[in-house]
């Protein structure tokens, strides 16, 4: 089968390899499409934090981790009901259940954790508890969507949002404007976003929101101020991952408000945090890794969010290294790969 390999940074490559083979309690499926995540380009390039986890596999690797196909293998020992044929969406990790962190309701931190990360291929294989069914009111095209979806309704959990709070975003990105359609669902009564690209700034205008900056030309948090009477936002998201924007969302967020880090950002870099600011307005800072726990109820979502125009792009697998490629630089907004 052809599948995605990445050989070290900047070289991803579409190759021949063995199609896998489902073992016990796993199933193999015909993938439909596959999303490419906002980490999928540093992983490319070489940036991604996580590429020095002890964890992470040698190159060459696969990648790929918002996918939806078809079932066309069933393994041995299956608890679920699961049908050749059947249409599905997939989580990429199996939780353990039985580590310190998933026995406290934090499975993302799982310390026996194998990940199913192999999207970028005609075909891979999945533990059975990846699995979720998609209903018929749901393309496969949306169920390309359901592991963003999940990101995004974690964000929101965090974001102590309530009906008629005010809400910032910085990132117009897949993230950005999910968070923007959850948390307007969760009662968000007015949002801001930011971002540098007039593409994605009209999409989140056409998907909800009052108003929106370019940061580039003006200073996200003097005109997010001007909004709110001075005083900045209930809650705060960061989705672009741009250092100097997570730094800013600090001083977007009204006193008492909350700011969620909802960004992938380099590893290497920091930035002063003024603990008195922090002291005399009583800011809550959340960020996010996966999303626990969550996947059943972003699954019932994916009928109801306006997706189809976020999908911007889809590309054939062979084309896979010229989208990761451009996919900092383009103004697309989520981009499926085809096998």
């Amino acid at each position: 089968m052809r599948a995605a390999l990445n050989y070290g940074p900047n070289d991803t490559r579409v190759e021949d390899i063995p199609e896998p083979v489902p073992g016990l309690g796993e199933v193999k499926v015909k993938i439909a499409y596959c999303g490419i995540c906002g980490s999928d380009p540093d992983i490319y390039d070489g940036t991604f934090g996580l590429l020095k986890a002890p964890w992470w596999p040698k190159p060459p690797f696969q990648t790929g981790h918002e996918a939806s196909g078809v079932i066309e293998e069933l393994g041995t020992g299956l608890l679920g009901d699961w049908k050749v044929g059947q249409r599905v969406a997939m989580n990429f990790r199996k939780y353990c259940g039985a580590c310190y962190y998933c026995r406290n309701k934090m499975e993302q931190f799982c310390e026996n954790v194998k990940s199913y990360e192999a999207g970028f291929a005609e075909h891979a294989v999945y533990s059975e508890s990846c699995l979720y069914a998609l209903p018929d009111d749901v393309s496969m095209e949306r169920g390309a969507m359901l592991e963003p979806v999940t990101i995004a309704v974690h964000a929101v959990d965090l974001g102590n949002i309530a009906p008629g709070k005010t809400v910032a975003i910085s990132g117009a990105g897949t993230i950005g404007l999910l968070v923007m359609q959850v948390a307007i669902r969760a009662g968000a009564a007015r949002v801001f976003v930011s971002d540098p690209m007039p593409e994605k700034r009209e999409m989140a205008m056409k998907l909800g929101a009052d108003w929106t900056v370019d940061p580039l030309s003006e200073d996200m948090v003097s005109v997010g101020r001007a909004h709110t009477d001075g005083r900045g936002f209930d809650t705060v998201f960061e989705c672009s991952g741009k250092l100097s924007a997570a730094e800013q969302c600090i001083h977007l967020a009204d006193k008492d408000g909350t700011v969620v880090w909802a960004g992938s950002y380099p590893e290497e870099v920091a930035f002063p945090i003024h603990p008195y600011y922090m002291f005399a307005n009583e800011l809550t800072v959340r960020s996010t890794i996966l999303a626990p726990f969550v996947f059943p109820r972003a699954l019932k979502l994916l009928s109801k969010l306006d997706l189809e125009p976020m999908i911007t792009d889809i590309v054939p697998l062979e084309d896979i290294a010229k989208a990761l490629a451009r996919r900092k630089t383009s103004t697309a907004i989520k981009i499926l790969v085809q096998p």
